[in-house]
């Protein structure tokens, strides 16, 4: 038994599942327990379970033999769950964890016919004698990474925030599509599902701006799906110092994480590209209005250490309304929505200035 850890008892041939349907973000955390589970049992059989929307982050992935996607809209994301559940359970996993906190993956767990369930407290709230639950603990001081690698540190040791990071694999050919795109610049993703994460188009525009003016010459790149073509060309328009690149889905999921590791810089709202710029290894800054790093959903504590990340928000205590909620809003609750308006573009520039990218 190697020292540290216990004594896990899995076949040198096991087969495991992780299971994350959460948003993007959510899936590339994920990854982090993928290459610990790798490096500690390099002849495991992993695969994972994700959203549709998720699944292009694990595309060609070297340690994956299976990428298994439901798609959880409508009220037909059930009967796609029992078809999903039933590819698992066929696939015959020893060990199967659970990594999302609802009730649908738990019971999807169940149906898997795995030796070992692991998963948070309260996913359901009968466990069986099989399922080794652990809490999670939103806002308790530790990384999510950090709560993932909770679940199954009897199996591969004790989290160490240097070797256990999200890694994402962007292919040649994602590369190759991303050198099309300037490279050594900014790359700003200002983008989000909820709108309460979203700090104004305005400050991203100042922002660009006020970033040349710092360091003329540098490429400035708008990132963002297609969805996001408005909210970004509507930015681009509103620059008055630099014509930013628009790449508004131009890119799949890695061509756009290949597009930030050829990038100096990232600088991103508390959404999904923040946490894809850390997976390759990328400076990063994160922007966090409604929300707040305390979750545990910010920059990666290693990259932190190391002053390859940061942080910015209002002041804490400037506003007893912050945060808001786990996930965001569509409206602002208050309806002045100062934990983005009040966060000032000087204190974003501050950061990035702070931070160096990695790569020599």
């Amino acid at each position: 038994m190697t020292e540290g850890k216990a004594d896990h008892g899995l076949d040198s041939k096991a087969r495991v599942v992780l299971l994350q349907p959460a948003f993007l973000g959510d899936a590339v955390l994920s990854s982090a327990l993928l290459e610990s589970w790798h490096r500690n049992f390099p002849d495991h059989e992993l695969s994972i379970v994700v959203r549709e929307a998720a699944a292009g982050v694990f595309q060609d992935h070297p340690f994956l033999s299976a990428v298994h996607t439901w798609n959880r809209s409508g009220w037909r994301k059930y009967p796609r769950l029992l078809r999903v559940a039933q590819t698992v359970r066929s696939s015959r996993p020893e060990v199967v964890v659970n990594l999302h906190r609802f009730s649908s993956m738990a019971l999807l767990a169940r149906r898997s016919g795995a030796s070992c369930l692991t998963g948070f407290e309260g996913s359901l709230k009968w466990p069986s004698p099989k399922e080794k639950l652990v809490a999670h603990g939103i806002g308790d001081g530790r990384h999510e990474t950090e709560r993932n690698h909770a679940q199954v540190a009897r199996f591969i040791g004790a989290w160490n925030p240097m070797l256990d990071r999200p890694v994402l694999h962007p292919s040649h050919e994602h590369r190759a599509a991303a050198q099309a795109w300037p490279s050594g610049g900014l790359v700003l993703a200002p983008a989000s599902v909820w709108a309460t994460k979203r700090w104004p188009q305005s400050h991203w525009a100042e922002l660009a701006d006020r970033w040349v003016q710092m360091h003329p010459g540098q490429a400035v790149i708008l990132l963002g799906g297609k969805g996001d073509q408005a909210l970004l060309k509507s930015i681009a328009e509103a620059c008055r110092v630099v014509a930013p690149k628009v790449c508004a889905g131009d890119l799949n999921l890695l061509g756009a994480a290949a597009l930030m590791a050829q990038s100096e810089l990232v600088v991103s709202n508390d959404s999904a590209p923040l946490h894809m710029a850390g997976a390759v290894d990328t400076a990063v800054v994160a922007v966090f209005c409604s929300t707040t790093p305390r979750f545990g959903f910010g920059a990666l504590p290693a990259m932190k250490s190391n002053g390859t990340a940061a942080e910015v928000e209002v002041p804490e205590g400037a506003l007893d309304c912050k945060p808001c909620g786990l996930h965001g809003h569509n409206l602002c609750p208050k309806g002045h929505f100062r934990c983005g308006n009040d966060l000032e573009v000087d204190r974003v520039l501050a950061a990035m200035e702070q931070v160096s990218s990695p790569r020599g």
